[in-house]
């Protein structure tokens, strides 16, 4: 029997350094001669770049409902047109996926809901293997950004970031039934510790 290849997403606050987890995951894959693949959300498409430009600021007057429905249509893209194709020959490693919608469009139980409607609304949701959320706390988070010096999106604020981090607790007590969470990381954990803790789950699957 050939070897199944996984699907393996990388989740948390911005700021708890998904982006640079994911980099030095992907090289330890490459360390191992593992065929992989490094994709995020939202996409680098025409409806990822919008998102971005909403997340920015720079276009304005969107409704959240309207956001969430945009990140579905960009998931559906992403899922359908990339990461199915990519697992059909190596890992597929992703920064963000739908738990982020939940936690950033789900503003309460209703929207939690909802935006888990859109969801499955649009595709048949390929649910991952295994999805690690970067457990560093909201005010490291900011920290981090301001060190980094960094351009701070609409959800960049302190304020935001700790009710972005309660609901993505939300979103998570939502599919722990379902879905194979495992909390990584800490305010002060390297990096490199992090992939560690990764590699070890990674091992399980």
């Amino acid at each position: 029997m050939g070897v199944v290849n996984k699907f393996i997403v990388i989740e948390g606050l911005d700021g708890s350094g998904k982006t640079t987890v994911t980099k030095l995951l992907a090289k330890r894959f490459a360390q191992d001669g593992l065929p992989h693949h490094v994709t995020f959300e939202p996409t680098a498409g025409p409806i990822g770049l919008l998102i971005r430009d909403i997340l920015s600021g720079e276009v304005k007057g969107i409704e959240n409902e309207a956001f969430a429905l945009l990140f579905a249509a960009d998931r559906y893209q992403h899922v359908t047109g990339e990461v199915v194709p990519a697992l059909k020959r190596s890992h597929v490693i992703c920064d963000r996926y739908y738990y982020s919608s939940m936690a950033y469009q789900g503003i309460d139980g209703e929207t939690l809901e909802r935006v888990v409607a859109y969801n499955q609304a649009v595709m048949p949701i390929r649910k991952p293997d295994i999805v690690f959320f970067l457990d560093v706390s909201p005010k490291a988070c900011v920290e981090r950004i301001a060190a980094r010096g960094e351009t701070a999106n609409i959800y960049d604020s302190l304020p935001a970031l700790t009710l972005r981090y309660q609901r993505f607790m939300a979103a998570i007590d939502r599919m722990k039934t379902t879905d194979n969470i495992v909390f990584v990381g800490s305010d002060t954990a390297s990096p490199e510790a992090v992939v560690e803790q990764m590699w070890t789950y990674f091992h399980t699957l």
